[in-house]
């Protein structure tokens, strides 16, 4: 049964989402959701309980909409498998102000526990976790691996934070990245990353026509 704290947060959040697409509220674009569709996040949510995932890292929090719906997942989860989890989602977020909200709905959804939210630069928070799971050598230990990645922030650099994720992705892990269709001001970036991975080995990654477009990358080996 699907958490009623964490749904009633996304059911708010999902309106507020809805209102800015739509244009029916007039939000300055830095302080805007830009989350991904409900339709995703459900999407997502069986993805993650379908793989019995265990540990998530997002790159791109905003409210925290996405990660609700990741945290929703591991909760059950964790209650099927009478397991105790925290800290189990890693998300990072440069926008002070977003950070705030997003810890306000974690709070209000009853899943902070369960969420490390760090504030800064993305690339510079995905290298020095990159350099702590090799000092720490968690790449040798599957239980530190990352089950499932959410690239949702700059596009520019998506490249740069898929080869320094992808080692620590456990061996059957999905990396999901959003806005592979829309909005149109981004295809071109798409385009040029979805290239770069699918020429890599030990991969495979098809786009699922679903929300914003998401491209999905499952490490084979």
């Amino acid at each position: 049964m699907f958490n009623t704290k964490i749904s009633k947060v996304l059911s708010r959040l999902e309106e507020q989402s809805k209102r800015e697409r739509l244009g029916e509220v007039m939000i300055p674009r830095p302080e805007m959701m830009l989350a991904i569709t409900l339709d995703t996040g459900m999407f997502f949510n069986i993805t993650l309980k379908a793989m019995r995932a265990k540990r998530i890292l997002e790159i791109g929090t905003s409210s925290g909409y996405s990660t609700l719906w990741f945290a929703e997942a591991l909760m059950q989860i964790s209650e099927v498998s009478n397991t105790r989890q925290e800290k189990t989602i890693i998300t990072i977020e440069m926008d002070h102000s977003k950070i705030e909200r997003a810890n306000k709905n974690f709070d209000e959804s009853g899943v902070k526990d369960l969420i490390d939210l760090k504030e800064g630069q993305a690339d510079d928070i995905l290298s020095e976790i990159s350099k702590n799971y090799h000092n720490e050598n968690y790449l040798k230990n599957e239980d530190r691996l990352f089950d499932f990645v959410f690239f949702d922030a700059d596009k520019e650099n998506l490249r740069y934070y898929f080869d320094l994720v992808l080692p620590m992705v456990r061996v059957g892990g999905i990396i999901a990245t959003d806005n592979i269709l829309y909005p149109e001001e981004y295809r071109p970036m798409m385009i040029d990353y979805t290239n770069y991975i699918k020429n890599k080995p030990n991969i495979e990654s098809v786009m699922v026509p679903i929300g914003n477009g998401e491209e999905l990358t499952i490490k084979l080996a």
